[in-house]
């Protein structure tokens, strides 16, 4: 549970050129003319997650219930799926493939439904406000965010789902929380320690060992 985690989380802190790109304009926007700015993207991001954690269980209970009679016989497939997910989001990461942002298409037609709702929220003036805004918004169609709730639903078990979104949350919420005042120092930073090549690499590693037929090669030659 814990490498599941650890996995999530370095999701999470790899796509924060992403996510500077994705929401960044809006977290920068919750702070103008705000006195308790601080607070409103904590609430924000708040709402944000538990999106992330509700479509998770959305999608962990319909794999459930579609698949209960043969769910231990999907395992082997599942964990090839996440490995493959996890290998692309790498290669998204690193800037080879662009690929899983295909995945981006499947909240498309959702989105279009949702948008003029998301924009009802705005102007932000209360913490309620910035937490329904965050729970809409958190649907916007992001092939990284997308990805990694189809790879945490794949995992097995409710438990293991959740820990993996939290901990993709977690490693998101650096880049959201400081988006606000200093996501031009965030990408020099990002760009200036080639972040992105190390986090990409790594997650191309273990996507690569995650996979049953990879890791039982690995185990019998070691």
């Amino acid at each position: 549970m814990i490498s599941i985690f650890i996995s999530a989380l370095l999701i999470g802190l790899a796509g924060a050129g992403h996510c500077l790109g994705m929401c960044g304009g809006l977290a920068s926007m919750l702070s103008i003319g705000n006195k308790t700015a601080f607070q409103t993207i904590v609430a924000y991001n708040f709402g944000r997650i538990l999106s992330y954690c509700i479509l998770t269980l959305i999608l962990v209970s319909a794999i459930n219930l579609g698949f209960a009679s043969i769910y231990s016989e999907l395992m082997t497939p599942l964990r090839t799926f996440a490995g493959i997910l996890l290998v692309l989001m790498g290669l998204y990461i690193c800037g080879l493939s662009k690929f899983i942002l295909r995945i981006e298409s499947l909240g498309r037609y959702i989105w279009k439904y949702v948008q003029p709702f998301a924009k009802s929220f705005l102007p932000i003036q209360t913490l309620g406000q910035a937490v329904g805004a965050g729970m809409v918004w958190g649907w916007l169609p992001c092939g990284l965010v997308y990805s990694t709730v189809l790879w945490a639903s794949s995992l097995g078990s409710i438990e293991l789902s959740l820990m993996a979104m939290l901990g993709f949350s977690m490693g998101t919420l650096p880049a959201m929380l400081l988006a606000a005042m200093f996501s031009q120092q965030l990408k020099k930073v990002w760009s200036h320690y080639h972040l992105a090549w190390i986090f990409g690499v790594s997650l191309i590693g273990y996507g690569l060992y995650t996979i049953p037929s990879i890791k039982n090669l690995l185990s019998n030659i070691v």
